[in-house]
C-alpha cells in the first residue's frame, strides 16, 4: 500500500490530489489518502490532525505501507507534514516530499539558524524531494545540496474543445484566495481603468478571503455593474465560469506553479499574470500568455486593454496556451513520470 499525506482544505493542493482521484491514480497505484488538515475551526483541526497521525502510525505499526507521498506547504503545513515524514522514517518507510505553496523562499529565510538547519535535514533525509518547477529546484539545490530533487509540474486533464466562438470575450474571471497575496484588489483597480473604454467587460473573482474589502473596494470605483463577486467556486460552477470567460488575470505576488492558470490554459482562455515562481517557465509571454511584475497596475490595465479590444490576438494567446498545457502539463505527460518516481523509490 501507498499513503498520501494531504490537505483537504479549499486550495490548490487539494485540486492537485482530486485530479489524481478523477484520472484514476489514486486507484491504479493503490494509494490510501489521508488528510492531516482541513477547513474548519482549530479544535476540528486539531482532531482531523490528530485521527491522520493515530491512523498512519497503526497502518506503519503493522507493516501496511510501502511509500508514503506527503504533499507539504509552507508554514504550519510543512512542521504538520513533519511528524508524518519522522514517523515514516522511524520504520524505514520511503518518504516523497512534495512540496506546493508560493513561498518557500520567504518561508525558509525567515527561520533561525537551528530551524532552517531541521528544515534541509527533512529536504535532505527524504527519499524522494518533489518540486514544481526548475527555479523552486535551483532553490531547494542551494540550500539542501544532498536532496534528491524532481521537477514535477501540476497537471490538468485538457478538456474537450470548448465551443470558443460561442464565447463573448468580454467576461474576465479570476479564481483564487482573495487578498494581496493573488493581485486581487490590483486587479480591481486595473479594471476600473478599463472599465469605461469597455462598457460590456465584466469581472467574475471567484474565490474566499477578503471578499467584504474586495466588495468596498468594487463599491468605490462604481464598479457594481461589471464587477461579481461569486465566492468559493469549483466542480461544476468552476467549469461553467471557464466555459463562459475569455480572458484569466491572475496578477500574483508569490505562487508556485498555479491550477488555476493551467486549468484556464486548458479551457482556452487568453491569461495574463505575473513573473512569479514556476509561471515563467510555463508561460512565454506574448506568445501563450501575458507576463507582467507584480504589482504593475499600469501593465495589467494595458493587458486587459490589449485583450478585450483585440479578438484575433486574444484568440491567438488562448490557443497558444492551451497547446502549451497539451504537451508539457497534461494528465498523459505527468501521471506516468509520476508512477515511474513511485516505482524507483519503493524499490
Amino acid at each position: 500500500m501507498r499513503v498520501m499525506i494531504w490537505n483537504s482544505a479549499r486550495g490548490g493542493m487539494r485540486s492537485v490530489v482530486d485530479a489524481y482521484r478523477r484520472d484514476g491514480f489514486i486507484e491504479r497505484e493503490n494509494v490510501r489518502l489521508i488528510a492531516a488538515y482541513c477547513d474548519g475551526g482549530f479544535l476540528r483541526r486539531q482532531i482531523v490532525l490528530l485521527a491522520a497521525l493515530v491512523e498512519f502510525a497503526w497502518l506503519l505499526a503493522t507493516r501496511r505501507i510501502e511509500l508514503v507521498h506527503i504533499h507539504a506547504a509552507m508554514r504550519g503545513s510543512f512542521w504538520r507534514k513533519h511528524l508524518f515524514a519522522s514517523l515514516a522514517r522511524t520504520f524505514r518507510v520511503p518518504v516523497i516530499l512534495h512540496l506546493h505553496g508560493s513561498e518557500m523562499r520567504q518561508f525558509y529565510e525567515a527561520q533561525r539558524p537551528q530551524v532552517q538547519h531541521l528544515i534541509r535535514r527533512n529536504l535532505e533525509k527524504s527519499d524522494r524531494v518533489l518540486v514544481l518547477s526548475e527555479s523552486w529546484r535551483s532553490f531547494i539545490e542551494r540550500i539542501a545540496p544532498a536532496a534528491r530533487i524532481t521537477v514535477v509540474p501540476n497537471y490538468v486533464t485538457v478538456p474537450a474543445r470548448p465551443a470558443a466562438d460561442g464565447r463573448d470575450g468580454a467576461e474576465v474571471l479570476f479564481l483564487g484566495l482573495v487578498g494581496p497575496r493573488k493581485g486581487t484588489f490590483d486587479l480591481i483597480e486595473a479594471f476600473a481603468g478599463v472599465a469605461a473604454r469597455h462598457p460590456a467587460a465584466r469581472l467574475t473573482v471567484g474565490g474566499n478571503g477578503e471578499v467584504e474589502k474586495a466588495a468596498t473596494l468594487v463599491g468605490e470605483r462604481g464598479l457594481g455593474a461589471q464587477v461579481s463577486l461569486a465566492g468559493w467556486v469549483d466542480g461544476e460552477g468552476k467549469t461553467r465560469l471557464l466555459e463562459r470567460s475569455s480572458i484569466y488575470a491572475l496578477p500574483s505576488y508569490n505562487e508556485g506553479l498555479p491550477m488555476s492558470v493551467l486549468e484556464a490554459m486548458a479551457a482556452e482562455l487568453a491569461v495574463v499574470t505575473t513573473r512569479v515562481g514556476g509561471i515563467p517557465e510555463l508561460i512565454t509571454d506574448g506568445v501563450d500568455g501575458l507576463l507582467l511584475e507584480p504589482g504593475d497596475k499600469q501593465g495589467l490595465e494595458a493587458s486587459l486593454d490589449l485583450l478585450l479590444g483585440d479578438g484575433e490576438r486574444r484568440r491567438a494567446i488562448a490557443a497558444a496556451g492551451r497547446r502549451r498545457v497539451e504537451t508539457t502539463y497534461s494528465d498523459e505527460v505527468v501521471l506516468p513520470l509520476l508512477h515511474r518516481i513511485y516505482a524507483e523509490v519503493a524499490r
